[in-house]
């Protein structure tokens, strides 16, 4: 199941590919026993390093990985079944903020 973790979680101008992701995460964290948490698509500020947020422009969406057990396990399932295109990482590990950050790197768009 898919959940949004508020109702500020902006899911307006969401890049298709990047639907397909949202959907394999969600499966496989039902494998895991818990439903996947969206905490940010197309909102909020995000980034300020040296590339701009794939956020505002639908292309990176991030989801909660407190409820896992094994968030490492869950994310390298998630990269393999991606693939390529899509950069798939745990943020923040081992903190309260830890969470899965996704984007999907579409053909000639830099961040």
């Amino acid at each position: 199941m898919i959940r949004l973790k508020n109702a500020s979680v902006n899911l307006d101008g969401t890049h298709p590919m990047l639907w397909s992701a949202i959907f394999t995460a969600a499966e496989i964290w039902e494998r895991h026993g818990v439903d996947l948490v969206l905490t940010s698509v197309n909102d909020g500020v995000h980034g300020g390093g040296a590339r701009p947020s794939f956020h505002p422009r639908g292309l990176a969406f991030d989801a909660r990985t407190h409820d896992l057990e094994a968030p490492m396990i869950a994310c390298e399932e998630l990269r393999g079944a991606l693939g390529p295109d899509f950069d798939v990482l745990l943020e923040s590990r081992g903190s309260p903020n830890e969470h899965l950050h996704v984007q999907y790197d579409l053909p000639g768009v830099s961040g």
